[in-house]
């Protein structure tokens, strides 16, 4: 709401109620018999990679033989499901486990390659651009474990900053989709790898960068 401007180490702000906080335990309260106890649930952090690796390795594999790309692909949608046993599984790591099993299944019964791998990009670009619109976006979901976990969600300026990385992140693959299926058609084909490749490690750099950047620059009360 901009009633506050924070100068200074920003990092303090961060870890504020970690110095100066109530000493939440961190229980939860279940009724036993005549008396209420505080009991201790293990607390599981979600993991992107659960949501990454089917994708990942079904457009690494396929890219080189989309045979072995599409056994690839349903090996790590049946493998996944493993790191729940850790990891708290969202929405996307399961939606990213149906689109990807379907996408290899669909190559391995004849589905045209140069059909398929645009389409997979494309799903995946909507599953980040449709959430920019719903209440919490993709990125919060995942990246809420380096701010307090769930706490995080209830802070506007945390879901405003993934609101607009998971937009970006949206469009980047979206993009991809379109230049992909029209590269397959030309002469250029073999580059496609190395664009797809290259381009979503600089977003990487530049989300880890803008996560530390715009909290600040709101924060300092700059427009």
């Amino acid at each position: 709401k901009h009633l506050y401007k924070v100068k200074g180490d920003f990092n303090l702000m961060l870890k504020w109620d970690d110095y100066f906080g109530g000493g939440n335990s961190g229980g939860r309260y279940k009724q036993v018999g005549a008396d209420t106890r505080e009991i201790h649930i293990p607390y599981k952090e979600t993991n992107i990679n659960t949501m990454l690796i089917p994708w990942i390795s079904f457009w690494i594999c396929a890219a080189m033989n989309s045979y072995i790309g599409s056994l690839v692909g349903i090996g790590a949608c049946v493998l996944v499901p493993l790191f729940y046993y850790h990891h708290k599984k969202t929405l996307f790591d399961i939606l990213s486990g149906a689109l990807v099993g379907g996408f290899s299944i669909g190559m391995l019964i004849g589905m045209p390659y140069r059909i398929v791998m645009p389409l997979s990009y494309l799903s995946f670009g909507a599953m980040w651009t449709v959430t920019y619109f719903g209440k919490i976006p993709l990125t919060a979901h995942y990246s809420m474990n380096d701010y307090k976990g769930e706490d995080a969600l209830e802070n506007p300026l945390f879901i405003k900053t993934n609101r607009i990385l998971t937009l970006i992140w949206g469009i980047l693959y979206l993009l991809t989709s379109f230049w992909t299926y029209i590269l397959m058609g030309t002469k250029m084909q073999s580059y496609i790898r190395v664009v797809n490749t290259i381009l979503p490690i600089f977003m990487g750099i530049f989300t880890g960068w803008f996560q530390r950047w715009y909290p600040k620059k709101i924060a300092r009360g700059e427009k």
